[in-house]
């Protein structure tokens, strides 16, 4: 059985100029009756619904032809346009927290250069930040460990918006210099000791005097950017 354009548009909840639009390029395959009329078969309906749902999700008219002439798969096609959404919506996470964390020009300079930092970027600026506190001493790896924040590629918004936090406390002298003294008093606690025998209570002491509500924050960022339970960072 064959279609009118007008049948086909009706059956598919398009407009004739719609299915005359997609017809004119090649998209849809259709033959003229003796009166000049398009004729359409069967399969126009579900290719015009096709063709419709993929431009409404951003697929450009040459991948449709590839999918509808099967260059392509659905399949692929649907999973590169999803990783390309996916990088989308990276970029978008990161102008809002620009947005949302600046009111001045020099903050909106300062948060736009975060965001546009690269993953070895944020990795020395972490390595850089741990050094300076911690050193170089073995006694402290897993510590160094435990501190290291690491975006990954598919961080969510939670943990976009914990990475440019921290990445500002990474930056700050004032709190670098109490991770300092925070662990300069770690390493007199442990002495020649392994750090499993530290006393938990004078640690404990040592974080809140030292270290104050900041370096509590900063191992909350830490678990939140690293998909850590939030409850046992710090």
């Amino acid at each position: 059985m064959d279609h009118s354009i007008g049948a086909v548009a009706r059956r598919a909840g398009a407009t004739v100029k719609t299915v005359r639009h997609y017809s004119d390029l090649g998209l849809l395959e259709y033959r003229r009756t003796s009166a000049g009329h398009r004729r359409y078969d069967e399969d126009a309906v579900a290719r015009v619904r096709l063709i419709r749902t993929l431009r409404a999700l951003g697929i450009d008219l040459p991948t449709v032809r590839a999918v509808l002439v099967q260059e392509q798969t659905l399949a692929e096609v649907l999973s590169t346009h999803a990783d390309a959404l996916a990088v989308q919506i990276r970029a978008l996470q990161l102008t809002y927290e620009v947005l949302r964390r600046s009111t001045t020009l020099e903050e909106l300079e300062h948060m736009h250069d975060l965001t546009a930092q690269s993953a070895t970027e944020r990795q020395a600026l972490v390595a850089g930040f741990l050094s300076a506190t911690l050193g170089d001493d073995p006694a402290l790896a897993a510590v160094r460990q435990n501190l290291t924040p690491v975006l990954s590629d598919d961080a969510d918004d939670q943990q976009v918006a914990a990475w440019l936090e921290l990445a500002v406390l990474l930056q700050d002298p004032d709190f670098r210099e109490s991770v300092r003294r925070m662990a300069v008093g770690y390493q007199a606690l442990v002495g020649d000791d392994q750090p499993l025998w530290v006393d938990r209570g004078r640690l404990i002491e040592l974080r809140r005097t030292v270290g104050g509500p900041r370096w509590k924050r900063y191992a909350e960022l830490v678990a939140v950017v690293n998909g850590w339970d939030s409850r046992v960072a710090g």
